[in-house]
C-alpha cells in the first residue's frame, strides 16, 4: 500500500499594515457659552451657586503617539480645553459684577461707561424721575397756597427758588423769612409784624385768614360790607391794625353791635347825649367803636353813659357826661335810668321850689340831690328831702286843707301859686 503523501500547509500571507492610521473626529469646541440660569441679587432669597460644574467631557484614552511625540489631536483637544476655561472665567466675572451690581452704570465698569456716554441703570433713572416729579407737585401746592394768600404774585419767585434747587419747605421760609424775597408776604400779614411788635405770638396764616372772614361776615351783617374800603389791598391794610391790636373775632362782633344796636339805631335823645358828651356823631360811631386803641370795656361805658343821658334828656332834665358815667360805675342801666329820670321829673319842679323856700336853713334840693336820692339810695340825700317835707309840715301844721299822706303834701306855697305837685 502506498503511504500518504503529506499534505503541505499553505504559507502563511502576511498581515499588511495600513499605511496611513485613520484620525479620528476632533471633538468640537462649542462657538456660544449656554447662559446660566438666573441670577439673584445679593440680598434676595436664594442667590447664584456658582459656575456650573459640568464641563465638557475629556478623553481618558492614553493617546496614540505614532513615530514619538504629542498628536496634533491633542493639540487641538488641548486648546479646546484652554478655550473652555477661559470662557468659563470671563463668564464667572461677569456674573460677579452682574451680583453687585455693577452692570450697566455700576461703580467700576458702568462709571465708565457713564463717563463714555454710556446708558444709566434704569432704575437709578426712574427714582430720579419720581423725586422731580414729586419736587415739581411740591412746588405747585406751594403756588397755589400762596394764591389763596393773595399772594399769585409770587409764581416767579417761587419759580426761581424751584431753579435754585430749594425743597419746597426751604422755599416756604425763604418766601416768609429771607429778605430777598419775603416783602410780599410781610405786606400781606402786616398784622402779624404788628404782632410780634407788641410781644404777642403771631398766628398761623390759617388763623390769620380765618380771622379776616370773621371780621367781614360780621361787617356783612351790619350792612358794612364796605367798611374797610373796596380795594383789596387797603382793606387788608385795615384788618391788619385790628388783628395787630389782638382784636378777637367774639370781641369784634361786640364792638360792632355796641355801635350801631345801641347807639346808631337807639332813640334821638340817647344819640344826641353820645354826641353831646364825646363829641362822635351817627356818621363815625362804627369808626369810633372799631378804634383798636379804644378799650371794649370803656366803650361799652360810654355807650351806658349815652343812655342815661338820653334818658334824662328825654324826660326834660339836664344831662353830663360826669353824671351819666358816675351813674353807669354804680351799675344803672338804661331801663333802670328811664324809670328814675321820670320819678325825678315828677317831683323835682315841687322839691325844688321848698329847696328855695328854706334855702336860708341851708336846705337845698335840686337835681344831683335827687339822682343820688333815687339811683343810689345816698342817705344825705334822702335826708334832705325828709328835712323839706318836716319843715313845711312844722310851718303848717293843723291848717286847715293840709293834707300829708304817703308822702304827698300840699303846702301854702303850692295854695299860693295855684300850682299842685307832689313831693
Amino acid at each position: 500500500m502506498a503511504s500518504p503523501k503529506p499534505v503541505i500547509a499553505p504559507k502563511p500571507t502576511a498581515t499588511k499594515a495600513p499605511a496611513v492610521i485613520a484620525k479620528p473626529a476632533a471633538p468640537k469646541i462649542p462657538a456660544v457659552i449656554a447662559k446660566p440660569a438666573p441670577v439673584t441679587r445679593k440680598g434676595e432669597s436664594g442667590g447664584y451657586s456658582g459656575i456650573p460644574t459640568t464641563a465638557a467631557k475629556t478623553s481618558t484614552k492614553t493617546p496614540i503617539k505614532t513615530g514619538g511625540g504629542t498628536s496634533s489631536l491633542d493639540k487641538q483637544f488641548a486648546e479646546g480645553m484652554k478655550q473652555i476655561q477661559k470662557d468659563k472665567e470671563e463668564l464667572k466675572k461677569l456674573l460677579e459684577q452682574y451680583n453687585k451690581g455693577l452692570v450697566g452704570g455700576g461703580e467700576e465698569d458702568g462709571g465708565k461707561k457713564e463717563e463714555e456716554g454710556g446708558g444709566e441703570d434704569p432704575s437709578l433713572a426712574y427714582a430720579k424721575m419720581q423725586d422731580e416729579k414729586a419736587r415739581r407737585n411740591a412746588f405747585a401746592l406751594l403756588k397755589d397756597v400762596f394764591t389763596q394768600y393773595g399772594l399769585s404774585d409770587l409764581a416767579s419767585t417761587i419759580e426761581t427758588l424751584m431753579k435754585e434747587g430749594y425743597e419746597a419747605e426751604e422755599a416756604t421760609l425763604a418766601l416768609k423769612t429771607d429778605p430777598r424775597y419775603n416783602k410780599a408776604y410781610i405786606t400781606r400779614f402786616r398784622g402779624n409784624e404788628l404782632r410780634r411788635s407788641s410781644g404777642l405770638n403771631v398766628l398761623s396764616e390759617a388763623e390769620y385768614l380765618a380771622l379776616e372772614d370773621d371780621y367781614t361776615r360780621t361787617l356783612k351783617s351790619y350792612g358794612l360790607e364796605n367798611y374797610f374800603g373796596v380795594d383789596k389791598s387797603v382793606k387788608q391794610s385795615a384788618i391788619a391794625d385790628v388783628i395787630g391790636a389782638d382784636i378777637s373775632a367774639v370781641e369784634f362782633t361786640e364792638r360792632v353791635s355796641t355801635a350801631v344796636d345801641r347807639v346808631k339805631m337807639a332813640d334821638p335823645a340817647t344819640k344826641s347825649a353820645f354826641q353831646q358828651f364825646y363829641g362822635i356823631g351817627e356818621a363815625d360811631l362804627v369808626q369810633y367803636f372799631l378804634d383798636p386803641k379804644k378799650a371794649l370795656v370803656n366803650l361799652k361805658e360810654k355807650a351806658v353813659s349815652a343812655e342815661i343821658g338820653g334818658a334824662a334828656i328825654g324826660q326834660g332834665l339836664a344831662a353830663t357826661a360826669t353824671s351819666a358815667e358816675d351813674l353807669a360805675k354804680y351799675g344803672i342801666s338804661r331801663e333802670q335810668a328811664q324809670v328814675g329820670y321820670r320819678t325825678i321829673a315828677e317831683e323835682l319842679p315841687t322839691a325844688t321850689k321848698l329847696g328855695q323856700i328854706y334855702d336860708e336853713e341851708g336846705i337845698t334840693y335840686g337835681q344831683t340831690e335827687a339822682e343820688q336820692a333815687t339811683f343810689k339810695g345816698l342817705a344825705s340825700a334822702k335826708r334832705k328831702r325828709q328835712q323839706l317835707v318836716s319843715r313845711e309840715e312844722a310851718a303848717f301844721q293843723g291848717s286847715s286843707g293840709t293834707a300829708l299822706s304817703s308822702g304827698a303834701l300840699s303846702t301854702q306855697y303850692l295854695r299860693r301859686t295855684s300850682s299842685g305837685g307832689q313831693f
